[in-house]
């Protein structure tokens, strides 16, 4: 009756009165991914592509945080990026350093992992809706998002 030994992140739910378990190698062959290159999510605190990204993808570096202060090429990934593949947190106008790592490595021909980005962004997504009672749902087709209440 105990929990079971922990072997790595893992989603669980429990669909008709059956347990289902997901964990990531399961989600890396269904999208039919590698699960190899850099993990964006290491790199939210280290500083060492934090210069090249200034360089090469700021106009204004002073406006580093800002979207608007991006070059256009920039500018453009990232917005395909927040509005068919990762939606961001925050304000309007605002760019997270995982997002920054992300165009970065994309434009610089670094191979990332997206299995693990995409894995941790639906962990995430899913224990924001457990926490909160409400749970967003996006739709990148649409590009709209739409709330609903997680009681329903």
């Amino acid at each position: 009756m105990g929990l079971k030994d922990f072997k790595g992140v893992e989603i669980r739910s429990t669909v008709v009165g059956l347990n289902i378990t997901i964990p990531k190698a399961h989600f890396v062959k269904l999208l039919e991914l590698e699960g190899q290159g850099k993990v964006i999510s290491e790199y939210k605190k280290d500083e060492h592509y934090r210069e090249a990204i200034k360089k090469n993808m700021f106009i204004i570096e002073e406006a580093l945080g800002k979207s608007k202060s991006m070059n256009d090429n920039c500018r453009v990934l990232f917005k395909i990026l927040i509005s068919s593949i990762l939606p961001r947190e925050g304000g309007v106008d605002t760019i997270s350093w995982e997002h920054k790592h992300l165009l970065y490595f994309l434009l610089s021909g670094h191979k990332i992992n997206l299995a693990e980005c995409l894995f941790e962004h639906l962990c995430g997504a899913i224990k924001d809706s457990t926490t909160r009672e409400l749970l967003l749902l996006l739709i990148p087709d649409c590009c709209q998002s739409y709330s609903i209440s997680a009681s329903l």
